[in-house]
This record gives C-alpha cells, structure tokens and sequence, in this order.
C-alpha cells in the first residue's frame, strides 16, 4: 500500500555519524518525532544537544523545520532528505556565481509569481466589474422602462446557460457557480422591472420605484434561477444556496404589507439576528448529515433484548454508516451553511441600508445593535468560510450607519463620531493582537457570552421601537 494511504513520508535523515531512512507519520508535529530520530541516530545524542541547544531538522537549503507543524504542513514528502543538526550551528546560505540568479531568488522569496489560475480570476473580476455596470444600467431606467426587465431576465438566463456550459462540458465548476452567481442580480433587476408602471405604493425609501409587487418578483426570480443554478452547474453550492436564501426571506418580508419598509426590515433585521442559531441545524437537516443512534441499552437489559432475537430496527442501530458518506454528508452541509450565511449577508446589508435611509433614530439604533450582535455570534463559527460573512456583515453595516450619521450630523456630532471611531479602531487592534496570539481569559470569555446575549434580546425592544409598537400602547393606555 503506497504511504500516502498511510499518511507516512519516506525521508532520509542524515545525522552526524549514520544516515536514516525512515517512515515518519504526516500528521504529527515534529518536535513529537524528534525523540524517537534521536534514539535510531545514535546513543547519547540526547544528552549531546542539551550541550548546543537541542537539535532540528534542515532541508538541503538550510531552511530549518518548525517544531509545532507536522511535515505534511510544511510539504516534506516521500524521498526528501533531512538533516539534523544542532539548534545552533551555523548553515550559510547556497553560494551564488550570478547575481542575476540571486536577485531573481530574491524574488521569488517575496512571493508567488503569476500563474494560470491568477489569470483566470482576473478575468472572473474584470467581467464582474462589466456585469455589475449592466446591473446598473437597468435599474437605472426605473418603471418606465420595461424593456429594461426582458432584457435582465434575458441576460439572466444567458448567463446561467453559460455556467451550466462551463461547469458540465468543460469541467469547471468555479467559472460555472460564478456565471450562475451573476444572473441572480440581473434576474432580480428583470423581474422587479417588468411589471412596469409609474404610481407605485408602499415604495422603498432607497430605491423609490421600487414597491412591494416589485421586490416579490424579483425575489422570486432570483429564487427560480438559483434553483436552476444550484441543479444545473452541480459545484459550489453555496453561490446558489444564498440565493435561494436571498429570494425566499426578500419574498417573505415583501408580504408584510401592513408595515412601512422600515417596519418590514425591523423585522427581517431581529429574525436574522435571532435565529441565526437555526441555520446550523438547517444545514445539517438538508444535508443529511447520519445523526448517531440512540445509546443501546447495557447489562441485564442488553442480554434480554439480544437473545430475544434481532430485528431490523436494532440491526439499523447497531449499523454504523459508510465513512465515505459521512464525509460526504459533511461537505455538502458546509456547503449550504456557508451558502445560508452568505444570504444573511447580502440580506443584514439590505435591511440596514434601509433602516438607516427611512428608518429614523430608531433605525439606526437598531442598526447599531444587530451589527454588533452579527460580530459577536460570528464567534459560533470556527471555519473561516462561516465566520467571514458575518464579519462583513456586521462591519458593512456598521459602515452604512456611520456614513448615515456623518452625512446628517452637525460639526460636533462629526467630531464626536471622529473621535470615537479613531479610539475604539485602537482599542480593537490592540485586543486583536493581544488575542491573536494568547486567547483570553475564560472570565472575559464569560463577558463576552453575557454580552452578546445581552445585546441580543435587546434587539426585539429596538425592532418594536422601529415598528413604533410603544406608542401604539401608550395611547391605547391613554
């Protein structure tokens, strides 16, 4: 069986007096294997390094291996040679007769050159700048238009057909989600505009024209094509999940017509913020991740159920999954989660945009308060691919609240704003680069648990004041 089944790399290691070949685990840091290489290199070698500062394992190059990584994390592979030297000892860097090739390895040391790859996410970028001016484009018509929205829709379907393209005759999933991706906006803009129609009720404050029939039908298309999407490119899932995410709670929140859109975002603002504890067992749901078994009973119990005979419902306990399922029920269940926070994203800008521009002092309050509770329940997430769109979640609104209150503010109030947004920046980067490299204390770790439940339940007060639910009682009450 070849070692990469195995997770072992086949090194040599040279030693002062012997040479080693040896097959040492990837997975391991090194500074666990480094007893058992300094029993096979000789006797005494331990006591010896306690007199030079230990010993480490070099490349060819001299580059010295860290202790705390494995060598899989730092690419030793099968039939490298490595040596061990003391901590101490001098190792000159390679000799070079050209200073051309020094400068160029110079260079190359400051990073990876261009590559193919580089190329065609370039390209991806550039055609998204195009096709976010076409968005653009046609919303601009407005109502009045309504070419404009047969020709969204039209683009729309284009692009998703080019996706499917990419992604199952050419093999190339990437290029597929992100051409798929691109026609949701454009499917948004056609369907919002094509109903057409100059007098609008219950209008957006942001976007004038646009009305609840208007954002039904857009939400609603952006959700077929999503659908389609998700189905027809058949590769990163999450680009089309945030889709469906996107399309199903817009067109939920369209339906509240009982309520100004201020009032409309308020809500959808606190059930995003309180329910993102939903979105994990979603995820795990529509994933079809094997949920264990119910504990089999022990003892006296366990004797008289098993001699009683076996029955297809103890066999299926008793059955354990393949591996290969479970490990593919995990990734398409990270896959809708990271596409379900995504949504939350897109959606947490939405609603602070709005509560910002037509939601008053209460809307911006509001705003305050979700955004920080996004940056706090960002801490639930581990992966990186779950805790970014959160972050920027809560960090964009941020944004669009203070540009809000600049922009609406006296000279004092900007200075205040000013003041306060150079201190607390500080604040944040000290405790980042404090935090970054020694975790705190369990105590502020309790803080900060007590905190963001504090702020979260006060974001159902502040939805009601957005909603102007206390003034409602209070003149019930007289």
């Amino acid at each position: 069986m070849p070692s990469a089944a195995l997770g072992l790399a086949r090194v040599t290691i040279n030693t002062p007096h012997r040479r080693v070949d040896v097959a040492l685990p990837e997975q391991i840091a090194i500074a666990e294997l480094l007893p058992e290489l300094l029993q096979h290199a000789g006797e005494g070698f331990a006591d010896e390094g306690e007199r030079h500062g230990g010993w480490v394992l070099r490349r060819a190059d001299g580059t010295s291996l860290a202790g705390d990584r494995s060598l899989h994390q730092q690419n030793v592979r099968d039939g490298q040679v490595l040596h061990l030297v003391p901590a101490r000892a001098d190792w000159p860097e390679l000799e070079y007769d050209d200073v051309v090739e020094a400068i160029a390895e110079g260079a190359r040391r400051r990073g990876a050159g261009w590559s193919p790859t580089s190329t065609r996410t370039a390209t991806v970028v550039g055609a998204g700048v195009l096709l976010a001016g076409g968005v653009l484009a046609i919303l601009q018509g407005g109502p009045g238009w309504q070419p404009g929205g047969w020709l969204g829709l039209a683009a729309a379907v284009l692009l998703l057909f080019a996706g499917v393209v990419a992604s199952r005759a050419y093999g190339d999933a990437r290029v597929g989600a992100v051409l798929g991706g691109f026609s949701l906006p454009y499917a948004f803009a056609g369907g919002a505009l094509v109903l057409g129609g100059d007098s609008l009720s219950g209008t957006m404050g942001m976007v004038p024209w646009l009305g609840q029939a208007q954002l039904l039908l857009g939400a609603m298309c952006v959700l077929l094509f999503s659908a389609l999407g998700g189905a027809g490119v058949g590769g990163r899932v999450r680009v089309f999940t945030a889709g469906v995410t996107f399309g199903l709670l817009t067109g939920l929140t369209s339906l509240l017509s009982f309520v100004d859109p201020a009032g409309a975002a308020a809500i959808l603002l606190a059930l995003l913020v309180c329910g993102i504890g939903l979105v994990p067992v979603l995820a795990i749901r529509f994933g079809k991740v094997p949920v264990p078994s119910v504990t089999l009973p022990t003892g006296q119990g366990a004797k008289e159920i098993y001699s009683a005979g076996s029955s297809p419902a103890l066999e299926a306990a008793r059955r354990l999954p393949e591996r290969q399922r479970v490990f593919s029920a995990v990734s398409r269940s990270e896959e809708l989660l990271s596409g379900m926070l995504i949504g939350y994203a897109v959606l947490t800008v939405g609603a602070t945009a709005v509560l910002v521009t037509g939601g008053g002092l209460a809307g911006k309050v509001l705003t305050g308060v979700a955004c920080v509770a996004l940056l706090l329940r960002s801490r639930l997430f581990v992966s990186p691919r779950q805790r970014v769109p959160l972050l920027v979640a809560g960090l964009t609104g941020v944004t669009v609240l203070l540009v809000g209150m600049v922009f609406g503010a006296d000279s004092s109030t900007r200075a205040l704003i000013a003041v306060g947004s150079v201190a607390i920046a500080l604040i944040v980067v000290v405790a980042g680069q404090a935090w970054s490299t020694k975790p705190p204390s369990p105590y502020i770790g309790r803080i900060a648990d007590l905190f963001e439940m504090l702020i979260v339940v006060s974001v159902i007060p502040a939805a009601l004041w957005v909603l102007d639910v206390f003034d409602k009682i209070q003149a019930i009450a007289g």
